[in-house]
């Protein structure tokens, strides 16, 4: 089954699970890190990128576990400069001046920008924007077109860290994301936004999703995003590979101070996820509550 509009609006911040373990039945996303010698104990998060105001949760628990922490650790810090954040909306943009028309038929385009307007009731502002730019990010608009009012876990931890006057971090660059995206060629890109049912709202999917991440069921999430077919291609680099890179640093990060990690909730979960690797590597992994 394809959700792509999905799949799209999240892959950059990867949230998707592989092969469960055996501590991902239990229903939670925070996780604390200990054993292996180090003095005191670290923790991650699973975040869902996405995700209406109304709806956002962070515990009393967790914000507890938080404040225990020296630094707050993202995929890439959001504190970015002026030319970083200039730099990044150039690369997003489509190349040689094109529009997303010029990579599909008229008769695909009409039927696409039909479903989008009509169909989904997204604004017409909406998809002048997304036209000018490429695929992979365009499918955020369309979700948060949908959604209204949302929040970002990355933001508001981001803005909790300052309050406690916590310095930041990423695992990786802005610039390294950029290039996974543009591994990608556009024409794959168009090939995954427009793959979904015309007569189905991704909306729909996204609140199925959006109720297992509520609920904390990782294998669920599993379940679900293991149904879509675009995922199988791109899954080694945006998955597999960088939870792998992110090993390393994670380990230099805890020994170094006690730290808050927050990456996709995916990243967490499977064979291949940051959970078991840390494991692996002698780590005692416990989920918090």
């Amino acid at each position: 089954m394809k959700k792509s509009i999905i799949i799209l609006s999240i892959i950059i911040f990867a949230f998707t699970s592989q092969a469960q373990t055996k501590d991902s039945t239990v229903n939670s996303l925070l996780w604390k890190i200990s054993g292996k010698g180090i003095e005191q104990s670290s923790y991650i998060f699973g975040t869902i990128h996405i995700i209406p105001k109304e709806d956002f949760f962070f515990t009393d628990v967790m914000k507890e576990k938080f404040k225990t922490c020296k630094k707050l650790i993202l995929e890439i810090d959001i504190n970015l400069s002026l030319n970083e954040k200039i730099d990044a909306a150039k690369q997003m943009i489509l190349p040689d001046g094109k529009s997303l028309s010029d990579y599909m038929n008229d008769e695909d385009f009409t039927k696409f920008k039909t479903y989008l307007l009509d169909s989904l009731g997204i604004k017409e502002s909406s998809f002048n924007r997304m036209q000018k730019i490429k695929p992979m990010f365009s499918s955020a608009l369309i979700i948060n077109d949908l959604i209204g009012k949302s929040k970002t876990y990355e933001e508001e931890l981001n803005k909790l860290a300052k309050k406690n006057k916590m310095p930041t971090e990423g695992l990786e660059t802005l610039q390294f994301q950029m290039d996974l995206v543009n591994k990608i060629s556009i024409e794959d890109q168009v090939k995954m936004l427009t793959a979904d049912d015309l007569n189905e709202n991704p909306l729909d999917s996204y609140n199925k999703m959006l109720k297992f991440y509520k609920s904390q069921n990782l294998d669920s999430l599993k379940i679900l995003m293991d149904e879509d077919d675009s995922m199988i291609e791109i899954s080694e680099d945006f998955l597999k590979n960088r939870n792998a890179d992110w090993i390393p640093k994670i380990e230099k990060l805890i020994r170094e101070s006690p730290v808050f990690i927050a990456v996709g909730a995916g990243h967490l979960a499977g064979k291949d996820g940051v959970l078991n690797l840390l494991k692996e590597n002698g780590y005692t992994i416990t989920p918090v509550k």
